[in-house]
């Protein structure tokens, strides 16, 4: 049997860049426990990294726009349900208020607006959000879709960063990627983020009902609900941990080296 050279170095290239790929890291919500009355926010540690997860919708008025309600506040409150999380903004809180509802992070609203429930994870490193996935939806998966924002973490540094920003606002200017996404519905409500975030890193990350400034079709809005149940991400291919260390590098080309040698001899 011979062995070409050339082809052990392409077989050691390839072993070699193996462990340099981002690999896909799944974080679940369904464990965490609500510990008390106006729970906000949670954290989840896996692989390495804690994640933070909050919830913020816009529901204040600004001095300049005193009637649309678009500046951004946290939300109120998160309750769980079949391990999905959903929100009640500060709207909701009032009951009834404008027919929204305060059972998902959900677009709806009668008012002439509409409040944006998002979720924004705030991560202890760099990550690019894969997908996302929910324990229940407002309507079908087919009339169902989500916005995903990658936001600038040199301007949010954690997540007070949203307290009366807009939605608009973070859209044209602190916003590295952004786009939408379509549920789907395999043994489970899931979206896959493949759009124009796909291979974005950042420590901030929105998922919430659709918003168009985010990228989408405006008249796809105000029937979005879901409860947010999981979401998987990529670490940078930087991350030391997923680069080989130097000694291995040392001796896998002392394995082919020999190779090579043995190759020789049985020609």
């Amino acid at each position: 049997m011979r062995y070409s050279f050339t082809r052990l170095m392409m077989a050691g290239l390839l072993l070699l860049s193996g462990p340099a790929l981002a690999s896909t890291t799944t974080a679940g919500f369904g464990n965490v426990i609500e510990t008390r009355s106006n729970f906000n926010q949670f954290d989840v540690n896996v692989d390495g990294v804690t994640i933070n997860v909050s919830g913020w919708s816009d529901t204040a008025n600004l001095s300049t726009d005193r009637s649309q309600d678009s500046a951004i506040k946290r939300a109120v409150d998160f309750d769980k349900f079949n391990g999905g999380w959903s929100m009640q903004n500060q709207d909701e809180q009032h009951g009834g208020y404008c027919n929204t509802y305060s059972h998902s992070a959900d677009n709806f609203g009668t008012c002439g607006y509409k409040d944006y429930d998002f979720f924004l994870l705030s991560f202890s490193e760099e990550v690019s959000l894969v997908s996302a996935s929910y324990s229940w939806i407002a309507k079908s998966a087919s009339q169902t879709q989500v916005s995903v924002a990658a936001l600038d973490n040199s301007v949010f540094t954690n997540s007070n960063s949203l307290n009366n920003k807009t939605w608009a606002g973070l859209a044209s200017g602190h916003t590295l990627k952004s786009d939408y996404a379509q549920v789907e519905n395999a043994s489970g409500y899931y979206s896959n983020f493949h759009g124009d975030t796909q291979d974005q890193y950042s420590t901030m990350w929105l998922i919430g009902a659709l918003n168009s400034v985010f990228g989408g079709n405006a008249a796809w809005e105000g029937n979005d609900g879901m409860k947010l149940s999981g979401i998987s991400f990529s670490k940078s291919a930087s991350d030391p941990a997923q680069v080989p260390e130097p000694n291995t590098i040392v001796m896998f080309l002392i394995a082919l080296i020999c190779l090579t040698r043995f190759g020789k001899r049985r020609t």
